[in-house]
């Protein structure tokens, strides 16, 4: 996951970091949070990105996807759930 997110970090002029506080496990992997460095480090408002979806790491496969931002993390989680219970995941 910090790979990724060096990646997306070197693409731009944000560097973004783990909000590891809010960071969910389920038997399928993590979903992940991220923000900017600077609101992850500082909490001050005009720091924070938005747009920014979770990302889901599976455990099995080590495969990342991002998801949109505009989606409740539940319903998220419930889609991913139910293409992986469709073997579509």
């Amino acid at each position: 996951m910090s790979e990724e997110l060096a990646s997306m970090s070197s693409s731009g002029e944000v560097q973004y970091a783990l909000v590891e506080k809010h960071t969910i496990e389920r038997p399928f992997g993590w979903v992940f949070f991220y923000n900017s460095k600077e609101f992850v480090e500082t909490g001050i408002g005009r720091y924070r990105v938005y747009g920014n979806g979770p990302i889901i790491v599976n455990r099995f496969t080590g495969a990342l996807e991002s998801f949109r931002s505009g989606e409740t993390t539940a319903s998220i989680i419930a889609e991913y759930e139910a293409r992986l219970a469709k073997g579509q995941g």
